[in-house]
């Protein structure tokens, strides 16, 4: 018996697989700490060839051509990564909308010192961005953002095959651009309602400070201001549906705009 290997096919999904791997180990929703890096490396791996297997021929020349030399192979799969890790950029920018909110509303509230352990990042987090952050997780997967990822780099496959070098020439760097400022300006939108609030009570405590010199403003104020953040949060998130449903919007065309243009 002849086993008959396909050395294009192989080549193909090598150079797919560093792309999916780009794309959604720095997600932390497909590739948090905990997970073993064997289990991320098979899942891209498997990603990349049911897109190989899915997109007739695919098995470019390009891919063929990457074989020729390890440095040309190195080239290639590097080009991959940095395709990949701009659709990764994409919802990490909108993450970061959730932890800039997080942090301005633990800065607030007192809770600046109390940072957690955040296991998706690895890292320390606030607190507050840390909740906001796991129903940032929530939000996305419910409107199928994974789904919508592994369609984009789909897209991207069929309009740049693999082993075609990065260039950026025809990549969409105004999209990149507009994306940067998502983390800013919806961070103090899903900040803001809690923030006015919180502003309010500084104002009321000042009043009664002057009011009543006996008061001690640090000791009432700290207590109060947690009670109004925790509330003005849950009121906030409870209403806060549309606001996640346009933060991760701008993601998905931000992942529309760049998928043909990945070149």
């Amino acid at each position: 018996m002849t086993l008959h290997v396909d050395l294009a096919w192989m080549a193909t999904v090598l150079l797919l697989a560093a792309r999916v791997a780009g794309a959604t180990v720095l997600i932390p929703i497909f590739g948090p700490v905990e997970v073993p890096g064997s289990v991320r490396v098979i899942l891209a791996v498997a990603i990349a060839a049911a897109l190989v297997s899915g997109l007739a021929g695919l098995s470019s020349v390009a891919a063929a051509a990457s074989l020729a030399s390890t440095g040309t192979l190195a080239i290639a799969m590097l080009s991959e990564v940095v395709i990949g890790a701009t659709f990764a950029f994409g919802f990490l920018a909108a993450y970061a909308a959730t932890q800039v909110a997080g942090r301005v509303l633990d800065i607030q509230m007192g809770f600046s010192a109390a940072s957690v352990f955040n296991p998706s990042l690895g890292s320390l987090a606030p607190l507050m961005g840390s909740i906001l952050g796991m129903l940032g997780i929530v939000m996305f997967l419910s409107l199928d953002g994974h789904h919508l990822l592994l369609r984009a780099l789909a897209e991207s496959a069929r309009a740049t095959p693999p082993g075609t070098v990065f260039t950026g020439e025809r990549f969409a760097w105004d999209a990149l651009i507009a994306q940067s400022g998502v983390m800013f300006a919806f961070g103090l939108t899903l900040a803001a309602p809690v923030m006015f609030s919180l502003l309010l009570a500084d104002v009321a405590i000042a009043f009664f400070a002057r009011s009543v010199p006996q008061l001690n403003p640090f000791v009432l104020g700290f207590a109060i201001k947690i009670f109004l953040g925790i509330v003005g949060l849950a009121a906030a998130l409870r209403l806060g549906g549309s606001v996640f449903e346009r933060l991760f919007g701008t993601t998905f065309r931000y992942w529309e705009e760049i998928a043909p243009l990945a070149r």
